[in-house]
């Protein structure tokens, strides 16, 4: 989890403290293109092939963890 915390940190500099639960994009602010980005760093770093669509279906910190560590 603190893994994709940290990617995710390289993307934006959100207000409050990125936590599991935190949105995507309400809480943490990513945008459409952010999360491209997101998207292929988090493969590049899981080694993991995952198809933009399942991304669109993460809502959540947590939510990503489970798609790219489990």
């Amino acid at each position: 989890m603190e893994k994709i915390i940290d990617i995710i940190l390289e993307f934006v500099e959100p207000e409050n403290e990125i936590t599991a639960d935190s949105n995507l994009r309400n809480d943490c602010g990513l945008t459409s293109f952010d999360s491209v980005c997101l998207l292929d760093r988090l493969c590049e770093e899981f080694e993991k092939d995952v198809d933009e669509k399942k991304l669109r279906e993460c809502h959540t910190v947590r939510d990503l963890a489970e798609l790219f560590i489990s």
